[in-house]
């Protein structure tokens, strides 16, 4: 082998390292993070939580699901807070229309 080659390898072995060494800190400071912020989460959970936690670290995200807001909802809402003057009042409530402006509102289309 060429000491070229021998130079290359030897390079490419304490990148290696140098990698294993930054993440086995990453894994250890999430791990002791979570065990201060949420001492009593089961040993599971916790596990599953520094996973989701060290996905931040790299490219390999998912993007949150977008969460709307269904018409019944928006009747559901609407209906537990008001109340018509009139005993004989039918109220009409559009709720497909607030709900298209309520999720155009805290998410626009981009």
């Amino acid at each position: 082998m060429e000491a070229m080659e021998v130079h290359l390898m030897g390079q490419a072995r304490r990148r290696k390292a140098v990698i294993k060494e930054l993440a086995a800190r990453r894994v250890e400071s999430v791990w002791n993070c979570l065990g201060v912020l949420r001492p009593e989460m089961p040993l599971p959970d916790r596990k599953m939580l520094a996973e989701k936690v060290l996905d931040l670290c790299f490219d390999r995200l998912v993007p949150p699901p977008k969460i709307t807001i269904s018409p019944a909802q928006v009747q559901e809402i609407v209906w537990r807070t008001s109340q018509c003057a009139n005993r004989y009042c039918s109220m009409l409530l559009f709720s497909q229309e607030m709900a298209d402006t309520l999720n155009e509102f805290f998410w626009p289309e981009e």
